[in-house]
């Protein structure tokens, strides 16, 4: 049973959402509200294929030993491939890679009637 191979030090985070002013906002609140000093790590993609692509590019291009992502934040409903499926395909490669899996959160403008 192989242990899953660790990340260097590149981390990286994605933010996925189809909308990019979702992406800018999200980048503000990583600079102000969590202080994050260089937003050049952030990563951007508009729909869950491109996320899927942008992951399994990265992995090849550390020759499938790691995953520079550290963290995603994936929005749930978007077009081509919404978060849910994009979830699930990126933990799928990366598990079949046996490469460390990288925190994925949801984030969302989805209100529930009920709620509203």
């Amino acid at each position: 049973n192989a242990s899953p191979k660790l990340r260097p030090n590149n981390k990286r985070i994605l933010i996925v959402d189809d909308q990019s002013f979702n992406i800018d906002a999200i980048i503000i609140i990583l600079k102000h509200g969590v202080k994050l000093k260089n937003a050049d790590i952030c990563d951007k993609a508009l729909n869950g294929l491109e996320a899927l692509t942008m992951v399994i590019a990265n992995v090849e291009r550390n020759q499938y030993q790691c995953c520079d992502y550290d963290l995603i934040l994936m929005d749930c409903n978007m077009p081509f491939m919404d978060g849910y499926e994009a979830c699930h395909k990126i933990r799928q490669f990366l598990w079949e890679q046996k490469i460390q899996q990288p925190v994925i959160s949801a984030v969302t403008g989805h209100t529930e009637e009920a709620y509203v």
